[in-house]
């Protein structure tokens, strides 16, 4: 057990620290007050270091404000919460206009990260939040890769490239293959095969079995990022800019 020192209303925790709601009505993130503290303030560091290197920008939460004593970084609230919380709730009213505005946004704040050197290593719905108007901010970078260092957050094994070995590096053909996983729920509130445990669709992904998105929005570009056919998030987000 731990005991927490709150510092306004728990909204949500994750592996890199606890998430709560500030009587001001920001959010601030800060590390776990246990034995896996010093983990956390690492990575609660490295998110405050990518921060700083992107600098503002729309597809990007507002930072209010960075405490490297306590490693507690201060943020806005977004309102309409995750992508995959709001979309569980909401599928039925959500326009094909609206998911191909997600989908060029996610594609532009993957691409943002990607020219800073920075991989995110955990690209999935949870990690996309929404502001008041359903614009979508890709959030989450403290297990994310800087220039190179070793990172602390892994994707799940529907967003996984086949055959993933976790001693090498992680490349931008793993946040794309993750991009495409990402998109597929956009566009269908569901993840690949959800009838299937992991180690199946681990099976299904060795053998280059990938549900079919013949008939699915976006679908061959999905099918581009889970074959490495497409090269980069810049290129998702042209793909997208020249059909809407």
């Amino acid at each position: 057990m731990y005991t927490r020192n709150a510092k306004g209303r728990l909204l949500d925790s994750g592996a890199s620290g606890i998430l709560e709601i500030l009587p001001s009505g920001d959010v601030i993130k800060s590390p776990w007050p246990d034995l896996s503290e010093s983990d956390s303030r690492r990575d609660l560091t490295t998110e405050s270091e990518i921060y700083k290197k992107l600098g503002s920008h729309p597809r990007l939460l507002r930072i209010i404000d960075w405490s490297p004593e306590d490693c507690s970084l201060t943020m806005e609230y977004m309102p309409k919460g995750n992508l995959q919380a709001f979309l569980l709730t909401n599928n039925v009213t959500v326009t094909k206009t609206q998911r191909l505005r997600w989908v060029e946004q996610a594609a532009e704040g993957l691409q943002l990260l990607h020219s800073a050197d920075v991989l995110h290593c955990d690209v999935n719905p949870k990690n996309f939040l929404l502001d008041a108007d359903l614009g979508l901010k890709i959030a989450d970078f403290g297990g994310s890769s800087l220039a190179g260092s070793k990172p602390s957050a892994y994707s799940e094994t529907r967003f996984s490239v086949p055959e993933k070995d976790w001693r090498h590096p992680p490349t931008v053909q793993d946040d794309l293959f993750a991009l495409g996983t990402t998109i597929y729920f956009m566009m269908t509130c569901q993840f690949p095969f959800p009838e299937l445990s992991d180690e199946e669709v681990e099976e299904n992904y060795r053998k280059r079995k990938f549900p079919d998105v013949s008939k699915i929005v976006c679908g061959q570009l999905i099918e581009q990022c889970w074959t490495s056919q497409i090269g980069s998030a810049q290129d998702v987000y042209d793909s997208i800019r020249s059909i809407t």
